[in-house]
């Protein structure tokens, strides 16, 4: 396919770039509809809106511009110049949050984690669509040939000409995200609509559909990322005997990895100080110590190093999903006892 949409003289608009717009007009869309729900002015999200993109601009190129110093001349470059390169998606995620203490500040707003826990579906969404909109460029395949030719075409494979000129059949991992994270969008829009007033012992003002939101994201990208030949890769500057140790872990896991760790962290924090240590925190800790040596070592390590695709990234499959279980049930744990709706409102 072209992957230019309009061109006239200098002026260029690419497909991809129609695409991402589309998706972020999608998550405004979605907030937009979700946060009055509970009785609140959509006038947080308008103000939220412009500063959540300004900040997702800023930091996702800088991220950007972290792995891959070598093609800019600085950074003010990599901030000005838009017309080479990419950006990284943790930028997009940090930038909505600090978009949404805007309003916060502002008191538009009782919580910013009430504002995040609505845009986390239209979030999904749009990072569904950013993934989608590689279909019209050369990024996010995988390094993996398909060579059954039953799926040697979308969503699974996409055909790539090697630098010899050679055609086979990588991965199609930008469409199989695009449709996991599509999965997402439903699973969250459910979550909110049942739970987006539940609170956590202790008191909590929002942010559970949010954590939930980077949860989900979160187990998806870490084994996604995994099969991308383009990663983002760590660029140690000051220590660069460091680099060879990172070179097979992205930011992009890491960041996910980490946003796992604190959301679990979170709510272990509030269940024990509202119950006290329990039998079942040290039970899920350790399912969620077995969990993450299923991830990163018989899952990223071992695919490295011995090629097993399929053995491998099934395990790292089924660790993620017990890490996230781990995350649910601990959530769980900390959960206040349920409140007639109206009451829920009227708080």
């Amino acid at each position: 396919m072209n992957p230019i949409a309009i061109y006239t003289g200098d002026f260029t608009i690419y497909w991809s770039g129609i695409i991402i717009a589309l998706g972020i007009a999608v998550c405004l869309c979605m907030t937009l509809a979700l946060y009055p729900m509970s009785g609140r002015s959509n006038a947080a999200v308008w103000v939220m809106f412009p500063f959540a993109l300004f900040f997702s601009v800023v930091l996702s190129r800088t991220i950007y511009w972290y792995c891959h110093i070598e093609q800019y001349a600085s950074i003010r470059d990599a901030l000005l110049n838009y017309s080479t390169g990419s950006f990284c998606i943790p930028g997009v995620i940090l930038g909505t949050w600090l978009g949404a203490l805007v309003p916060r500040l502002l008191k538009l707003t009782d919580s910013a984690g009430r504002l995040l826990d609505a845009a986390s579906p239209g979030m999904a969404l749009c990072i569904a669509l950013i993934r989608v909109s590689a279909l019209f460029n050369n990024s996010c395949r995988s390094h993996i040939i398909i060579t059954d030719k039953v799926f040697q075409r979308l969503p699974v494979a996409v055909p790539f000409t090697d630098s010899a000129g050679n055609v086979n059949y990588r991965f199609a991992t930008f469409s199989v995200e695009f449709l996991l994270m599509i999965l997402v969008a439903v699973l969250l829009i459910v979550f909110y609509c049942d739970h987006r007033d539940d609170r956590l012992r202790g008191g909590n003002k929002g942010g559970n559909v949010a954590r939930r939101f980077l949860l989900y994201y979160g187990a998806v990208e870490i084994i996604m990322d995994s099969t991308r030949y383009d990663s983002h890769l760590y660029h140690f500057t000051f220590f660069k005997d460091l680099n060879r140790f990172a070179s097979f872990i992205s930011i992009a896991q890491v960041f996910a990895a980490v946003t796992i760790l604190c959301v679990l962290i979170h709510y272990m924090r509030v269940s024990i100080k509202a119950r006290g240590w329990k039998w079942y925190h040290i039970a899920l800790l350790l399912v969620y110590l077995a969990s993450l040596l299923g991830v990163g070592y018989f899952g990223e390590y071992k695919v490295q190093r011995t090629g097993l695709y399929a053995r491998c990234y099934i395990i790292q499959s089924v660790s993620l999903l017990v890490m996230a279980w781990v995350a649910c049930m601990m959530y769980r744990t900390c959960k206040a006892k349920k409140k007639r709706r109206a009451a829920a409102d009227e708080a």
